[in-house]
């Protein structure tokens, strides 16, 4: 969701379903990963089932750029140069056949999980446009002058804890419990966009 769009920044909130399916995997399949891509396990969590005819072992080979790769193209997403990399849906390797494989169960579990509280998910995007609004229009006060050209994606990721990392300049993955305390995301909100503006 497109949360403002102004001549000198844009910022979109939401959630992704390639995503959810990446980090589904990452627990369903109980694959190690490198420190610097720790994320908590899911919320709620999913207990490890490896089917006997996946190979479980090139998966957690492909993990790692799979998700680096689809964190680049959402980052990217809208831009002439974007495109999707390998391994990508269809292409048959073990991660596109294991995220094949448990999609369904990934949608169905986070889809049962947000359903007490997707009005939430729903009102946060609405509230998140126009707070991070007002903090924008309190920095541009605070530094005397119009924030700086800059575009921030946010995607709210179904993790427990109280995650804010940001992957990249302009990307920023944060959990649904830190979206969900106002004071605490407003407080890292208002470091961010001073830091961007």
């Amino acid at each position: 969701m497109r949360l403002e769009d102004t001549t000198s920044w844009r910022v979109n909130w939401g959630s992704d379903h390639d995503v959810d399916v990446a980090l589904f995997l990452r627990d369903v399949l109980a694959l190690s990963i490198a420190d610097g891509q720790l994320l908590p396990p899911v919320e709620p969590a999913v207990p490890v089932h490896v089917p006997p005819a996946l190979d479980r072992a090139a998966v957690q080979a492909q993990w790692e750029p799979w998700w680096n790769g689809l964190l680049t193209f959402l980052r990217e997403r809208g831009s002439a140069r974007t495109r999707r990399k390998s391994p990508a849906p269809g292409d048959g390797s073990a991660i596109d056949l294991a995220a094949q494989h448990f999609a369904p169960a990934a949608a169905e579990h986070f889809a049962a999980a947000r359903r007490p509280v997707s009005s939430g998910f729903h009102r946060r995007q609405i509230l998140a446009s126009e707070r991070i609004g007002r903090l924008v229009r309190e920095t541009e006060v605070e530094l005397g002058r119009r924030a700086r050209p800059f575009r921030l994606s946010v995607l709210e990721i179904p993790v427990a804890g109280r995650v804010w990392l940001r992957t990249a300049e302009h990307q920023l993955l944060v959990s649904s419990r830190l979206a969900a305390d106002v004071p605490a995301l407003d407080q890292a909100m208002r470091s961010l966009i001073h830091e961007l503006a």
